[in-house]
């Protein structure tokens, strides 16, 4: 079974950005001008990767970095960690934290020829500031099944994974079947492993594959047109509404509210 991990740095908070040339931070260079470190949310995915490979539920594991893929220190340090493969996948500038163009060129890494891996498993935050929104928009592009917020992976006799997440209320144990995409959030119980000193060494040795996208494409820059603060709702006019019961039969009741004219909610 193929294990992918899609692995974002984020810059080193120990160490100064340099400014760009621009004066634009949203040119900040994709190189190793910026040093780049892996967030916890990207180390707990890893380590989840690599534990499913230790209990033999992962034939390899494919590692494809995109924010910081051409910081060889990242590159390194990911590697001394003995993945199978690591990949790079730079976006321009003005494409990191932007998902439609992660979901049109990540394939051609992850794929083997048209089989998706078995998992795909990404941290909450890739490249979006912590919006959340990465991950879900991936698999929905990709077609694949997918759980958030995945805490625990465990393979199946029968095919596909167990997967326990972080609730509302309780954890909750979900199935999938194979191929599918999890993202995952921290937990000490996925916390990353510190490399063997013999594989930092040989993984100073190592030239890494990066990816090169199409560079005639038109790279999509957004620029606030207009910010008005949101008005403000009459203190008591909506009723706090609690969902129970399971996640589908909650999901879809969400769903209900929200299509539901505003004037039915008061």
């Amino acid at each position: 079974m193929h294990v992918a991990v899609l692995l974002a740095g984020v810059a080193d908070p120990r160490k100064p950005l340099p400014k760009p040339a621009s004066g634009d931070w949203r040119d900040l260079p994709g190189s190793a001008a910026v040093s780049y470190k892996l967030s916890p949310f990207d180390e707990a995915a890893l380590e989840i990767a690599l534990k499913l490979r230790d209990q033999g539920a992962a034939a390899r594991v494919t590692a494809i970095v995109t924010d910081g893929a051409h910081d060889p220190a990242l590159l390194r340090a990911i590697a001394a960690l003995k993945p199978d493969r690591v990949r790079g996948l730079s976006p321009p500038a003005a494409q990191r934290g932007n998902p439609p163009w992660l979901a049109q060129h990540a394939p051609g890494l992850l794929r083997e020829g048209d089989a998706w891996p078995g998992l795909i498993l990404i941290g909450r935050e890739h490249g979006d500031l912590d919006d959340g929104m990465a991950p879900a928009y991936l698999a929905e592009a990709w077609g694949l099944p997918y759980v958030g917020l995945a805490l625990q992976v465990q393979a199946r006799a029968e095919g596909g994974w167990t997967l326990l997440r972080s609730g509302a209320q309780q954890d909750e144990s979900l199935v999938l079947p194979a191929p599918a995409m999890a993202s995952i959030s921290n937990d000490k119980s996925n916390r990353l492993r510190h490399p063997l000193m013999k594989n930092v060494a040989l993984a100073k040795q190592f030239t890494f594959e990066q990816a090169t996208p199409d560079a005639a494409q038109p790279a999509a820059r957004a620029a606030l047109v207009h910010a008005a603060p949101a008005e403000a709702a009459a203190r008591g006019a909506q009723a706090c509404k609690l969902f129970t019961g399971p996640v589908q039969a909650q999901a879809a009741a969400l769903a209900a509210y929200l299509r539901a004219p505003a004037t039915a909610h008061s």
